[in-house]
């Protein structure tokens, strides 16, 4: 009988951008690196960038988890069991919730979910216990109002007025299998209907004060509750425009004041391994704390060109080994997700108006200059050693773009 190939780790959603950084930084490490994620988080045609790097030892088509994840954990545990995986690293917030609560199934099989506490996930998935928190430690953040209904948005205009934000409290619920992003509200209709929306999900929801200043986050890394490394980011762009994910960045020094308030709360609230504190500066210049996100973070691709190796981070504590701290990186790196700042020129251009736009002159202007920089910017998915990422992405991306423009030529039914 033949023996099943061993893999060091097994990395789930691979769908998402940072799967591809961590498979290479393990993978140039020496790991056999197996990468998974759910059949239905793609089409046969449009398979994950990362199962197509050259470090990727082994890819593991899952089950579905939106209406029952009980078959998508099983999935992972026959896979472990049978391939003798060391450590399962969930790089997206809907599988770390779903994972954390199986942690002693994993330990049996002698196998370590790379995730932080209970205790700490519970506080940094509810944006609301996060503020309490904050509060305590007197960490600025926006003014906030619970929203249950319309009377409680008037109670939130009549404190900061509008635009404001309107958010649920926890990014992913058990109805959902994507990430519930931030809206903005331009008036009471637009709030109302966004609460709704956010309600029926089952989350609770807050309206918050609007800052629109510098977004600034800093990825840390944590071990033992000593902080062994730290990366400071700024994102000049984000898709969407309000809240989203970064599509580019650029690595920034970061104030002692702003390191040891986000050091505090990581440790407040017992996180372990990495997470990323997020900022939004007022129109003052403060920083106001957004959230704290207790996972490898979206802007990981500025951290590791800066010299800040996470993945590899993350793998040491995981495994048990000494973890070397990095006490300074590069300032002034730039990466850019080329795909995720086409989307931000064209909801810039099309959202005229809206929060965190600009006129479509200077949103075209500012998406060209970025290719004519003397330091150029480094690209997500690019890596002259590993090409078919990159090349799977851009087919991805023209494929997306010529599916949406032969819906909008369709006439009208």
């Amino acid at each position: 009988m033949a023996t099943a190939e061993h893999y060091d780790i097994l990395i789930l959603d691979a769908g998402w951008r940072i799967a591809t950084t961590i498979t290479r930084s393990l993978g140039r490490a020496g790991l056999r690196v197996a990468l998974a994620e759910s059949t239905t988080a793609y089409t046969a045609g449009h398979k994950p960038p990362s199962f197509s790097s050259r470090y990727c030892a082994r890819t593991v088509d899952l089950p579905d988890y939106t209406n029952d994840p009980a078959p998508f954990i099983d999935a992972i545990l026959a896979f472990v069991r049978e391939h003798s995986v060391k450590v399962v690293l969930p790089t997206a917030d809907s599988s770390i919730v779903l994972l954390a609560p199986h942690r002693e199934r994993f330990t049996e099989l002698g196998c370590t979910i790379a995730v932080a506490p209970d205790a700490a996930l519970e506080v940094a998935n509810d944006k609301t216990r996060t503020l309490e928190v904050a509060d305590k430690l007197g960490i600025p953040y926006p003014k906030s109002v619970a929203v249950a209904g319309v009377e409680d948005l008037r109670t939130a205009e009549a404190q900061f007025g509008y635009p404001m934000v309107i958010k649920p409290t926890m990014s992913w619920t058990s109805q959902g299998a994507e990430r519930v992003a931030p809206v903005e509200a331009m008036n009471e209709a637009e709030g109302l209907k966004a609460a709704n929306r956010f309600l029926a999900t089952g989350c609770e929801v807050i309206a918050q004060q609007l800052a629109t200043g510098r977004r600034e986050s800093i990825s840390l890394f944590i071990a033992n509750g000593e902080m062994l490394a730290y990366c400071g980011c700024t994102a000049h762009r984000t898709t969407p425009p309000l809240g989203g994910v970064s599509a580019m960045r650029e690595s920034i020094p970061v104030s002692k004041e702003l390191l040891d308030m986000s050091v505090n709360l990581a440790t407040a609230i017992g996180m372990e391994g990495a997470c990323e504190v997020e900022y939004r500066q007022d129109a003052r210049g403060n920083s106001l704390l957004m959230e704290i996100n207790p996972r490898l973070a979206g802007t990981l691709e500025n951290a590791m060109h800066s010299g800040v190796n996470l993945p590899l981070m993350v793998w040491q504590w995981a495994t048990g080994q000494p973890v070397q701290p990095v006490r300074s990186y590069r300032n002034g790196v730039r990466t850019r997700w080329l795909a995720g700042d086409m989307r931000w020129l064209w909801d810039s251009m099309m959202l005229q108006g809206r929060p965190d736009t600009m006129g479509r002159g200077r949103s075209a202007a500012t998406f060209a200059l970025e290719f004519f920089r003397t330091s150029p910017s480094h690209y997500d998915f690019l890596d002259f050693s590993d090409m078919r990422p990159a090349v799977s992405s851009a087919r991805d991306t023209w494929a997306t773009i010529t599916d949406q423009w032969k819906s909008r030529k369709q006439p009208a039914k």
